[in-house]
């Protein structure tokens, strides 16, 4: 990691880390969502290589991150799955709104899976709507490209609506 990269508070030329930390929810139950050095390192990946991408696909459009990580204490009191990709600093909830609603941000997104090393692309619209998406947790390299629809009446593979 580029040590000029932190000491000017950017992971990436359009993320800081401050935007990949920022939680509302921690702020108000004074929780220290600070992450570990590897959840760091993990951030530094995502925004280079995946959402700088996805920044330059989406028209370089600005990407609003709703959730980059997440501590085990932030990530249990919001509801978050147990493994999620959060808490290694391996996942971003986003918006793009002057590209277009989410589900056409991931339909763009969806042919790159591969080439991008992308773990899980999510389409969520339960009470939202977002986009997740997620690069495979250390030690695991190997991404499943694995593309998910969830709404409030449950899960389904592929991207749907």
């Amino acid at each position: 990691m580029k040590e000029h990269s932190l000491r000017n508070g950017y992971l990436s030329p359009h993320f800081t880390l401050q935007e990949m930390i920022f939680s509302e929810t921690a702020e108000a139950n004074g929780i220290n969502n600070n992450p570990p050095p590897i959840a760091l390192v993990q951030l530094y990946k995502l925004c280079n290589d995946v959402l700088e991408q996805v920044r330059s696909l989406c028209g370089d459009k600005p990407v609003m991150i709703s959730s980059g990580f997440r501590c085990a204490e932030l990530n249990q009191m919001i509801g978050g799955a147990t493994g999620s990709a959060h808490l290694y600093g391996c996942a971003a909830d986003f918006t793009i709104p002057d590209y277009g609603d989410p589900l056409s941000v991931c339909k763009a997104i969806e042919p790159h899976l591969e080439e991008w090393g992308i773990d899980q692309l999510i389409y969520e619209c339960p009470s939202g709507v977002w986009v997740h998406l997620g690069i495979a947790i250390p030690p695991n390299d190997d991404p499943r490209c694995q593309t998910l629809t969830i709404t409030s009446s449950g899960t389904y593979s592929g991207l749907n609506m």
